[in-house]
């Protein structure tokens, strides 16, 4: 009896949270509309068939969301993913959540990670600790002894939680010491700040067909790869720009984003916040087209090698730098909430191949 009580009441509790998260997503996709330039058109025959396809699986969908993307690309389908349904049921279902928070810690990547290439890594400091790359304990006193004596520009990060550049600071580290916009930073200070949990990276040094376009930001490469079967596929890949002189490549901080395809060329145009199309930067005034990224097949190879070393973890979200060298660099990767509507509004219904086999797996978990 106790245990059947304590099943109920998770079942409760699981659904007072969907219907939560459900609640929250209708807000943002109507602000979506009243902000920007999306039409709101509901007679089109995709929309039934989109609610039919997903009365299937007993879920009531919210139509605007397919409708907002097919209004901007011109693409129409029942295949696209709204965000509530895709949080809610499909996340849930591809990844180990329960996992999730131990891979997602960024002095962690290095253990993860090996053999993939990313940013030199200065001083660690973990539930409290300090580590340097190697992951050996430091003292208060010695930690000062793995600071670079020279000038060197670096960004602290918070370990856990920096979607769309949340706390992340560019720093300098001069004579074992870090400076956030010229000030000195005792380290200690940084501790509590970051509640124990940071990491102090050095920069890169940009691609110029990157920093052409825009040079204040690591403009970064995100990619979405997901399990299928045998095989790791990477399903769309994005790249994000900063503006107005912000160190953060993201649209939240006011950036852009375009697609690119998989020669590596990008769109015409790109968006911004809003979904507003821009044919250029709105900062450096560089426009989009005829750029393309170097190599852009050993990026897909590297996602894939990347994948592989996830095995709890089905769909990945991957942000890449492009460095002097043409060498592409692994910034983060995300495992809990990889945005979705830009990929959707640039690439269409990137699960649609795919969609029936995913809920397949997915529903038997409602």
């Amino acid at each position: 009896m106790k245990k059947r009580i304590i099943l109920e009441l998770k079942k409760v509790d699981r659904s007072l949270r969907r219907l939560n998260m459900t609640l929250e997503y209708n807000k943002q996709v109507n602000l979506i509309y009243k902000n920007g330039p999306a039409v709101l058109d509901l007679k089109h025959p995709s929309i039934n068939e989109a609610k039919k396809y997903w009365r299937k699986y007993n879920i009531r969908l919210n139509p605007k969301w397919n409708a907002f993307c097919a209004s901007l690309n011109n693409i129409h389908s029942s295949k696209y993913i709204p965000e509530d349904i895709f949080f809610n049921y499909i996340m849930p279902s591809l990844n180990n959540f329960n996992l999730a928070p131990a891979y997602n810690d960024k002095n962690m990547c290095d253990v993860f990670m090996q053999g993939i290439t990313m940013p030199k890594t200065v001083l660690r400091c973990m539930h409290g600790n300090f580590y340097d790359a190697d992951y050996n304990l430091l003292n208060i006193k010695n930690h000062l002894k793995n600071l670079p004596d020279k000038e060197v520009d670096c960004f602290i990060k918070p370990a856990f939680d920096s979607g769309s550049g949340k706390n992340i600071r560019k720093c300098k580290m001069r004579d074992g010491d870090v400076y956030i916009d010229e000030n000195l930073r005792d380290i200690n200070e940084l501790k509590s700040s970051y509640k124990g949990e940071f990491i102090i990276q050095e920069g890169i040094e940009q691609s110029c067909i990157l920093s052409d376009i825009y040079k204040y930001s690591v403009n970064s490469i995100r990619s979405m790869s997901l399990r299928y079967k045998d095989k790791i596929i990477v399903l769309s890949t994005l790249l994000k720009f900063g503006n107005n002189k912000n160190y953060v490549s993201n649209t939240s901080a006011g950036g852009v984003v375009c697609g690119v395809d998989h020669n590596g060329k990008l769109t015409e145009f790109g968006y911004d916040k809003k979904f507003n199309k821009r044919f250029e930067h709105p900062f450096t005034r560089k426009q989009f087209k005829n750029i393309s990224l170097p190599n852009f097949c050993d990026l897909e190879k590297i996602i894939v090698s990347c994948h592989e070393l996830l095995p709890h973890f089905n769909l990945v979200a991957w942000d890449f730098g492009l460095d002097n060298l043409s060498q592409y660099i692994l910034i983060e990767y995300n495992l809990l909430g990889p945005g979705l509507n830009d990929h959707q509004v640039i690439d269409g219904p990137i699960f649609e191949k795919y969609l029936d086999e995913i809920c397949a797996r997915s529903f038997p978990f409602i």
